[in-house]
């Protein structure tokens, strides 16, 4: 009986444990995420004014759904550069809208500066784009949410950034 609930457990993590493989891994999401080099506007603490700015996007040519990120970052005129990585998951067709689709990842950006007020980020991004990548004339927005903590582990906030102004981030699904 030991043997068949060991064989169940293993059958169980095998199939459902494995990740799935990034259908669009082909494609290269590099300028849509640049965001024109423009900043992405969110809140951190409730009500402070963040901003980030991504300079650089560089597809991981041994991971094709792994984006290595630099840019900076920007709360109340404190500004620090950072480096880090988002991880393409998922992709789905948008109901009702045949020509666009959603993107779903993960991210993690760790903050060069040191001091109190500089940590990491890690959370989700959410991507609405064109299906067909070479148009542009649609504006694709991106949504990231999760937290920031301290590298001393005293501060730990939720964040988040978009390239527009939701009116409510609650409401924005994250996969």
């Amino acid at each position: 009986m030991k043997k068949i609930l060991l064989f169940l457990v293993f059958a169980y993590s095998f199939s459902f444990g494995q990740t799935k493989e990034f259908p669009l891994k082909n494609e290269d999401f590099s300028e849509i995420v640049l965001n024109k080099q423009m900043y992405f506007e969110g809140i951190i603490l409730k009500d402070s004014v963040f901003k980030l700015k991504l300079g650089n996007i560089v597809k991981n040519p041994e991971k094709p759904n792994v984006y290595l990120v630099s840019g900076s970052s920007d709360v109340d005129g404190s500004q620090a550069e950072f480096l880090g990585e988002m991880i393409f998951n998922e992709k789905y067709d948008v109901k009702g809208e045949a020509d666009q689709m959603l993107l779903f990842g993960d991210f993690y950006f760790i903050e060069k500066k040191s001091g109190e007020h500089s940590g990491t980020f890690k959370g989700k991004f959410r991507i609405q784009a064109n299906k067909d990548l070479k148009i542009v004339q649609k504006f694709s927005t991106i949504t990231f949410k999760g937290k920031w903590k301290n590298y001393s582990g005293n501060l730990d906030f939720d964040v988040w950034w978009a390239n527009f102004t939701p009116t409510d981030i609650s409401k924005v699904i994250f996969k």
